[in-house]
């Protein structure tokens, strides 16, 4: 239970569960939790809406995952995924997607927050957070300031928080050769990208998608080598010569506000530690085939509120569930990563998807499903 609670004020703040970070990962942890009877906290350090680079696209995990929190309704805008269009020089394929949705990361995001104040969690935004060796949470903001304990707290605060920064052992370990990400919002017809689609340019420094949202807008996402990044006039450049072809509005790419990411291809030493548990791309993050990473963040948002909620120990618990969950999710981003940095042999596969689709069509929906084992564990695990 939460005791000697009081918003602006100096005193120890107690609640059953801290949560650092408001995003999908956090969000997700903060109804589990309180879903379970909890006295949650979440705190973020951005001020809502805020603007992310993000590929907005959520996979059929995902969406299972908000169903199960009972806050699918978050989702009555987005447009249903249908087909992947990928090309790569003159080779070009389209692949049947029978799951998944797009929606903006502003607009979810906010929804989410919604849910969650309706939930009865406490939330203060504007408040950056700072875990102490004696896992005692620093909070300086405007609504909340001064320490809070909590018996867990889950750090949900992205590639770039700093939540953890005095603690060691949750140092990072960056993959050589990661690339950085960049993305934008842009107007509606300014890439050619069909709604129920998304579309992904793969070039020799990287690779771009794009996904129209509820809105008409498109998103843009991609990853490249920070170096071929660095030798380009601009990010904008950088993006209108990966898309090529499918730019159909050049001044409004130029115009767009584009922001960028850390070295993406990353994990923490560990994702656990007394009184600590670690989710979404927090603990670790790879290259992501479009809808993998908001999905990731959702199922073990979720995952860690439900435990840390119900079990006595839970990060006794968590490691061996996060890795249950995600290890084959992240060896399936690592082997499409992997390929898309080899234009050649994209090209390759492009051509067998044409002569071999079926194959190819169940390899995509397979992207952001549960294996029947990990549904397995996870109720045992919880």
């Amino acid at each position: 239970m939460c005791h000697e609670y009081s918003m602006n004020s100096l005193t120890t703040q107690f609640f059953d569960v801290a949560i650092v970070g408001a995003g999908p990962a956090g969000s997700a942890a903060a109804l589990a939790a309180a879903q379970h009877g909890a006295r949650v906290l979440l705190v973020d350090r951005a001020e809502f809406p805020r603007t992310k680079v993000c590929g907005s696209c959520l996979a059929e995990s995902g969406v299972e995952t908000l169903r199960n929190l009972h806050a699918a309704g978050v989702l009555t805008n987005a447009i249903p995924l249908r087909s992947v269009h990928v090309s790569c020089g003159d080779r070009h394929s389209k692949i049947a997607r029978t799951a998944g949705v797009s929606i903006g990361r502003e607009e979810l995001d906010a929804a989410l927050l919604n849910e969650v104040r309706n939930a009865g969690v406490t939330v203060a935004l504007a408040t950056r957070a700072r875990m102490q060796q004696d896992r005692v949470l620093t909070l300086a903001g405007v609504e909340l300031h001064g320490a809070v304990r909590a018996r867990t707290t889950i750090i949900a605060d992205g590639l770039s928080g700093n939540t953890l920064d005095d603690l060691t052992e949750f140092s990072w370990r960056i993959a050589q050769r990661s690339f950085m990400g960049f993305g934008a919002i842009v107007p509606a017809r300014s890439v050619a990208c069909l709604s129920h689609e998304i579309r992904m340019r793969v070039s020799t420094h990287g690779y771009i998608g794009a996904v129209e949202l509820p809105s008409g807008e498109i998103d843009i996402a991609a990853a490249v080598d920070p170096q071929a990044l660095r030798m380009a006039s601009g990010v904008s450049q950088c993006a209108l010569q990966m898309l090529g072809e499918d730019t159909l509005d050049r001044a409004a790419l130029v115009a767009a506000r584009w922001r960028g990411t850390p070295l993406l291809t990353r994990r923490r030493a560990r994702v656990a530690a007394n009184g600590v548990l670690v989710v979404g791309d927090a603990a670790g993050y790879v290259e992501p085939f479009t809808g993998e990473g908001m999905t990731w963040a959702l199922v073990t948002g979720a995952l860690a509120g439900t435990l840390a909620a119900t079990h006595p120990s839970p990060h006794r618990v968590w490691p061996q569930l996060y890795n249950a969950r995600m290890r084959w999710p992240r060896l399936r981003c690592v082997l499409f990563a992997k390929t898309l940095r080899a234009p050649r042999l994209v090209r390759t596969v492009l051509c067998l998807s044409d002569m071999l689709p079926t194959p190819f069509a169940f390899l995509t929906h397979t992207v952001g499903r549960m294996s029947t084992a990990q549904q397995r564990y996870r109720r045992w695990a919880l």
